[in-house]
């Protein structure tokens, strides 16, 4: 049997996400995109959609890159279906005035590591090479390339990482490090307006397809009526909706500096645990929470003060504000597909 949250519960989350994507949508940064050539690489993920979204509210019309179609194009999309890594007539990347890329391989990275590697780093580079010298461009990047704190300390977009040389996150992690290592190069050696913005953990609506750790544990919440916690239940994460993380795209196109990171998160901090609990507070049944402590505690604590100092940026949503939403959503779609 599948799980549902209260069902009016769910919509006024999902009317409160709405609202979030139409007041970025009112932003000047995100009008002045108005007439613009935008291309959206990824825009079928969770991310790319939000963005695509906030796009198309603001009556922008975008180009939007997936490898395959997942769900209807929206209004306002035209739609190109390629690879990123091979690109060989498919596409033109000549014109465009902004590109956000957003593409990648989420929760699933350790059973797609060539997905990983084509996608964050020989994908990035065809599109660094190709787009015209005066575009403003902006890669997703993600808060894990600081590696795993042992301890409580606000990460700065100039902190270092703790990286285990050979350990399977730096599958994912690792790419991430070198694909920004690659727009720094592209901003220093042909001065390409290209910025990067750190997400913290993910969540959203609009692409119930897509995996994110939060995904992954509300799905099979929905499905099992259990949330197993992977980690150490006292490890700290930054949790940010996927809206907040498309602002930050958005304003790091108008307002950032080239070459320069930002951390796009919120000032939401939950353990595992405590996210585990949040979940299964979204449903009306009884959700077990089963813990696994594997290892001492890590801390990713995000600190955003640059992106709001620089770039204006001001997180809309918390966590439980939209995750009612996002399990009524995933649970549907598990119930369409049962």
């Amino acid at each position: 049997m599948i799980a549902f949250p209260n069902a009016g519960v769910a919509e006024a989350a999902r009317e409160g996400y709405a609202d979030a994507v139409r007041d970025v949508a009112a932003l000047p940064p995100v009008r002045s995109l108005a007439g613009g050539h935008v291309c959206v690489a990824g825009f079928t993920g969770q991310v790319g959609a939000t963005l695509v979204r906030i796009l198309t509210e603001a009556n922008i019309r975008v180009t939007g890159i997936a490898r395959g179609p997942r769900s209807a194009v929206p209004d306002g999309v035209d739609a190109v279906y390629a690879d990123v890594s091979d690109l060989s007539g498919a596409l033109s990347l000549h014109g465009f005035t902004h590109v956000f890329y957003a593409v990648g391989i989420t929760s699933d990275y350790r059973s797609r590591p060539d997905e990983v590697i084509s996608s964050q780093l020989v994908g990035l580079e065809r599109f660094l090479e190709r787009v015209d010298p005066d575009c403003r461009f902006v890669f997703v990047s993600s808060a894990r390339v600081y590696g795993r704190h042992p301890v409580d300390t606000p990460l700065l977009e100039e902190s270092a990482a703790i990286v285990a040389p050979m350990h399977l996150d730096n599958l994912y992690d690792s790419t991430k490090r070198l694909a920004e290592s690659l727009c720094l190069s592209h901003a220093e050696r042909r001065g390409l307006h290209v910025t990067v913005i750190r997400a913290g953990n993910l969540y959203g609506l609009g692409a119930p397809q897509s995996r994110t750790s939060v995904s992954e544990l509300v799905r099979e919440a929905a499905a099992t009526q259990r949330v197993t916690l992977t980690g150490h239940p006292s490890s700290l994460r930054n949790y940010c909706s996927a809206v907040d993380s498309a602002q930050g795209m958005l304003l790091a196109a108008a307002n950032g500096a080239p070459g320069r990171p930002y951390n796009v998160g919120s000032d939401e901090h939950l353990t595992t645990q405590q996210l585990g609990q949040a979940i299964a507070a979204c449903f009306d049944e009884r959700i077990e929470i089963v813990a696994r402590p594997a290892g001492a505690p890590s801390f990713q604590h995000l600190s955003i003060e640059r992106a709001r100092t620089e770039l204006g940026y001001t997180p809309r949503l918390r966590l439980n504000d939209a995750l009612p939403a996002v399990a009524a959503e995933l649970a549907g779609a598990l119930r369409d597909h049962a």
